[in-house]
């Protein structure tokens, strides 16, 4: 086990307070969330002590959620992606919880660390590109999100990156991303009501535009 995992694990844990760690090569028991509370091990790799710690740290956090306790539930959420980088639903709920208590810069700078972290997924991008658009920040919120949807992703993350451009005043490459999911998913109501929707706006801008000539 490293030196950093140990010294974080204690400082988390224990307040500071210097423990021996039970994680060494003898024959110990350790506590467990999941099945027999205690259970025998001889060697445990850095991956699994992080992981142990962030399922504890985050079944105490789920506590914290439901009795109300939720500035704790925020430092817990801090611990656990630095503890585990990849940890989606803490940085989530983390942010979450920082924009509802009126703490907006530190939910947004959360949900950068979580995107600079986790470069090859979709989580981050989208998580920091809803967090604009729900701020109103269009234009920001338009790359992210584009940046989003190249890689594998659920087909409903489409609509925020539609809904988007037409807010930032760009409703032909909002009916494009609609058309595209009608493609793929020909009797989806929602598209096929949004590319009719579009269509509509478009034509009535073109005679408009027209009539002004």
């Amino acid at each position: 086990m490293s030196l950093m995992s140990v010294t974080l694990l204690t400082v988390l844990l224990t307040g500071g307070v210097s423990i021996r760690s039970p994680y060494e090569t003898h024959l110990h028991q350790v506590w467990d969330v999941e099945g027999s509370f205690f259970v025998e091990h001889r060697h445990h790799p850095d991956q699994e002590v992080v992981s142990r710690a962030v399922s504890i740290l985050w079944s105490i956090g789920d506590f914290c959620w439901h009795d109300g306790f939720h500035y704790q539930l925020m430092r817990i959420a801090k611990a656990c992606v630095e503890l585990d980088p990849t940890f989606s639903q803490a940085y989530e709920t983390g942010s979450w919880l920082l924009d509802s208590y009126g703490f907006s810069k530190e939910a947004e700078a959360l949900l950068v660390l979580y995107k600079d972290r986790n470069p090859d997924r979709y989580d981050g991008y989208y998580e920091l590109g809803w967090f604009l658009y729900r701020k109103g920040r269009f234009q920001e919120a338009i790359p992210l999100l584009e940046k989003a949807v190249s890689f594998e992703h659920p087909p409903i993350i489409e609509h925020t990156l539609a809904h988007a451009y037409e807010k930032a005043g760009r409703p032909a490459d909002a009916l494009a991303v609609w058309q595209n999911k009608l493609k793929r998913f020909p009797k989806d109501p929602v598209a096929e009501r949004q590319v009719r929707r579009l269509k509509e706006i478009l034509q009535k801008g073109s005679r408009s535009s027209s009539q002004k000539m």
